[in-house]
Formats: structure tokens, C-alpha cells, sequence
């Protein structure tokens, strides 16, 4: 089966940006290709135009040589176009089999041959017939990936598909995705893991601005030559120095348990651990094994036992997030939009979001606006986010310069610990590399840090130690220095190791 697929001067204009300015594109089968290209660069909205989520304003697009007509997903799945993408579309509670029967016009017989020959082929070991959300995060991306097959797709494009998956798990997807290149599968791979790309793919599209600015061979580049495109300059090496961090004990988490009555989500079984001035300790983990519920705790949106957390010599477990934050803690949580910013607010209005009491934020029960623009534009300045209008609502800064703001939000107030979770997920590399750069500054003057991550690489670049959080349980702490991925990975699959 040989597929080409043609990108022919495809233009999508939004209201005061142009997604994808003239974009033109050509892939073959036989071939991965990566498309890369910073928060805003537009090949999202190159995919979503590929997959009929959206229509382009100009331009067409070509399936060995057949025009497309894209009005809807629905024309793209008829056209043998398949798209896994990076947020699962399954139905927890339902059984694998029901999620794929859902959009299949086959009887169950024909489709549960159909799977069971699909499975066998690619040694997918999935059970059918048990609820989705007792799958780990590799089996349901399967699940997916299944489901594109049953229409034997002649594209299949891949939307950030490791960003949960551990290093076992990324290995599986890899021989999978090679192994259907090999039988004539098109492959579009979308992420921002230069490393995967280097190891994955054939030849690398890259986009800035919407703009195609460079299409090459693998075997031509490096990480450092396509961070360069993609950012259109040099990026800084980020490197943190191995310091002498201090024996003041700054937090102690004791037997600390968690038991909830929703079902979908994890209890916390016996966490104990201490983070001294000055150190990073990093969490890892496959997303759903309670990273979640620890953050909020950590942060105060579940109250614990008083005595369960001692911050700075305080037992502090049954404080809520704003009595935590005058004792000088800060936190970063996953979801920017719904948890950390209202995007419907302005930038200044989202600053206010975090109070604390000398900030001079509300005089006698009045809002200080003033004061509070004057806080917003120096998180603004210190912390480089690409704006200077604090009037503009935080929907419209790209995933990138949000994080900025909200960091920015955190650090100004020169807090004692940052909790942070996930704090790259989905962002590009320079904003990453940023990000970064300024969680090393922060250990750097004798602050600390918890970070929860499921990327593992971020972990093992920022952390002085690390442990791995599995099925609501935490295994022993172990200095960062005698940690790979490779073990990473064992331990948050649930493995041991010596």
C-alpha cells in the first residue's frame, strides 16, 4: 500500500492571527514523519484541518492525488485518515469492547474477530471485557490506536502520544509505530521531545508562526539544530550545578493516608518524606497513580491530619491553601486553565488569584487595583512573559506564557517551597527550557522544591532526589545521581529494582 498525502497552500486565518500562513506539505508512505514547532506555531491547526475538525480558509489537501473535501471527523475517518489523540476519548467505566463497538457499524462477532486478529498481530495484550479505567496508560492509548486500525487507516497521525507513557511503554509505541510504517501506514508524529524524534523519525517538518520554515532528513539533524528552528535562535544549555544543599529540614510529610469514596480516584497509602532547604525532590509516576490527590493535599485543597505535614517546624495538615501560603508556600498545579487561571480574566485580575496578606491586594475590603496591576506587571517583566498588557485576558497567552504567569505569580511572593505539578506538560521547548532555568534559580537561593512529574527526563535534569509514585504508594527516596530512566521506568510500571 503506497500513500501520499498533500499539504497545497493551506491558509487558516483566525481573528487577528494567521494559524497556518501558505502551508505546503508532501509525506510518503514508508516513512515517520515528526511535525514540530513551538505553542502557536500552527500545527495544531494544520492536524485539525487533516482530521476535519476544522476547515482551512484556503488551500487543499490531497490523497494519492484525489482531492479531500474535510467537513468533518467523519470525512477524515472515510478517508482512511486515523488520529490518536493526546487527551484519551474513552469511556472509563465501560468495557474495552464497548468502546470500540461504539463507532462501528460491524456486528460484535465480526468486530471481536476483527480486534482479536488486530491484537495478535501487533502483540497487543489488552482483556476486552474489563472497564477501560483498570487499564494503565499504555493499554488504553492501544485501545486508540486499535481503534484507528479497525478502519485500516491509510494516515495515522499521533498528537503528543508519550506524554503519560513510561520508558517501557514509549519502547512498545515506538516498535508498533515502526512496524506499521513498515506495512504502509503513513505516519504524522507530533511532539515535543526532540529526543523521540531523533529516535522515531525519518524526516522532520518544522513550523514557526505558521509558517513552514524547514522540511529534512533525520540523519541531518540534532536536538540542538531543531530546537534552533523551532525557536529561531540559539538555546541556552540548562544545566544544574551540583550544590551542597543544607540538613535544615523545611518539610516532613508522616504516614500520611488518603482514602476517597470516588472511585475514580487513587488513595494514598503510608506517604512519608522530608525535603531539606535548598533541595529539589522529585515525584514520578504514570498520570492516575495519585499524583493528583497528593498535590492536593500538599497544597491544601484536601485537608489531612494536622500532624500528618510539618512545614518549617508547623504542623500545618489541616490548613487550607491560603493559611499555607502565609507561612510562605507556593504552589503550580497541572491544569493551568482549570485549576491555576480563569481564562476569562485578565492577566491582572488572575494575579489577584493569589492573596496573601502583604501583598496590600484589599485595603479595609476595597480592592487595591492599583497595587495589584503594579504586581502584575513586574511578574510580567521578571519572569519574560511576551506581553505587556495587563488588560488582556489570560485566554489569549499561548500555553507558554501562561505557565510564565502563573510561576511568576507564585515566586514574587518569595516563598519558602514550591509544589509544582507537571509544570512543561504541553509546552514548547523554549518555554521548557525557561521553565527550567528558573525552577534551578530557586534551589539556587536555598528554596525548595517539589516537583511532580510524569516526564522523566524533566525529573533527572532538575531533582537532587527522586522517588516514584505507584498505585497511591511511594517507594524509597533515592539520590538523583543513582537514578536512569531506564529504572524510572521499572519502578512506575510497578517492578522493583536492586
Amino acid at each position: 500500500m503506497n500513500t501520499n498525502l498533500k499539504i497545497s497552500n493551506v491558509t487558516k486565518i483566525y481573528p487577528g492571527c494567521v494559524a497556518n500562513d501558505n502551508v505546503s506539505l508532501e509525506f510518503n508512505s514508508g516513512k515517520i514523519y515528526a511535525l514540530l514547532g513551538e505553542n502557536g506555531a500552527g500545527k495544531s491547526t494544520l492536524v485539525k484541518i487533516l482530521s476535519g475538525v476544522i476547515k482551512p480558509n484556503e488551500g487543499e489537501i490531497f490523497l494519492n492525488k484525489n482531492i479531500l473535501k474535510l467537513n468533518s471527523p467523519l470525512d477524515a475517518k472515510k478517508n482512511d485518515i486515523g488520529m490518536v489523540f493526546q487527551h484519551f476519548n474513552l469511556f472509563e467505566t465501560l468495557s474495552v469492547f464497548e468502546n470500540l463497538i461504539i463507532d462501528s457499524n460491524e456486528t460484535k462477532e465480526v468486530l471481536r474477530e476483527k480486534i482479536d486478529s488486530i491484537m495478535k498481530k501487533y502483540n497487543f495484550l489488552i482483556n476486552l471485557d474489563v472497564p477501560v479505567l483498570n487499564l494503565s496508560a499504555g493499554q488504553k492509548q492501544k485501545v486508540e490506536i486499535i481503534r484507528c486500525l479497525i478502519r485500516n487507516p491509510k494516515v495515522l497521525i499521533m498528537d503528543e502520544p508519550t506524554s503519560v507513557l513510561t520508558e517501557q511503554e514509549t519502547s512498545e509505541l515506538f516498535l508498533s509505530l515502526k512496524k506499521f510504517s513498515e506495512e504502509g501506514i503513513l505516519i504524522i508524529y507530533i511532539t515535543h521531545k526532540l529526543k523521540e524524534v531523533m529516535q522515531l523519525c525519518d524526516e522532520v517538518a518544522v513550523m514557526r508562526k505558521g509558517k513552514l520554515v524547514s522540511v529534512s532528513e533525520i540523519k541531518s539533524e540534532n536536538i540542538e539544530s531543531l530546537a534552533k528552528k523551532m525557536v529561531g535562535q540559539n538555546l541556552k544549555t540548562i544545566k544544574k550545578k551540583k550544590l551542597e544543599t543544607s540538613a535544615d529540614q523545611l518539610i516532613k510529610i508522616t504516614n500520611l493516608n488518603f482514602i476517597s469514596e470516588d472511585p475514580f480516584e487513587t488513595n494514598l497509602n503510608n506517604i512519608n518524606f522530608s525535603v531539606n532547604r535548598g533541595e529539589c525532590l522529585g515525584i514520578a509516576g504514570i498520570s492516575g497513580n495519585g499524583q493528583s490527590e497528593l498535590f492536593q493535599i500538599l497544597s491544601g485543597e484536601i485537608i489531612s491530619d494536622k500532624s500528618s505535614i510539618e512545614f518549617n517546624k508547623n504542623y500545618i495538615g489541616d490548613l487550607n491553601p491560603q493559611e499555607r501560603r502565609e507561612y510562605l508556600m507556593a504552589f503550580s498545579p497541572e491544569d493551568r486553565l482549570e485549576q491555576a487561571a480563569i481564562p476569562q480574566m485578565k492577566i491582572f485580575e488572575n494575579v489577584a488569584l493569589n492573596n496573601f496578606k502583604s501583598s496590600n491586594f484589599f485595603n479595609n475590603g476595597l480592592i487595591n487595583e492599583s497595587k495589584i496591576k503594579e504586581h502584575a506587571k513586574k511578574i510580567i517583566s521578571d519572569f519574560n512573559v511576551n506581553t505587556d498588557n495587563i488588560e488582556l485576558k489570560s485566554q489569549f497567552l499561548s500555553g507558554g506564557n501562561l505557565q510564565k504567569l502563573i510561576i511568576g505569580r507564585e515566586l514574587i511572593t518569595s516563598p519558602d517551597l514550591l509544589i509544582c505539578f507537571n509544570p512543561t506538560w504541553g509546552l514548547d521547548v523554549g518555554a521548557i527550557n525557561y521553565i527550567h532555568e528558573t525552577l534551578i534559580k530557586i534551589n539556587e537561593q536555598n528554596k525548595s522544591i517539589i516537583l511532580i512529574s510524569t516526564d522523566t527526563d524533566e525529573l533527572l535534569k532538575l531533582s537532587d532526589k527522586i522517588s516514584v509514585i505507584h498505585k497511591g504508594e511511594l517507594s524509597k527516596i533515592m539520590s538523583a545521581e543513582e537514578v536512569t530512566s531506564e529504572k524510572l521506568g521499572v519502578l512506575m510500571g510497578g517492578g522493583e529494582i536492586d
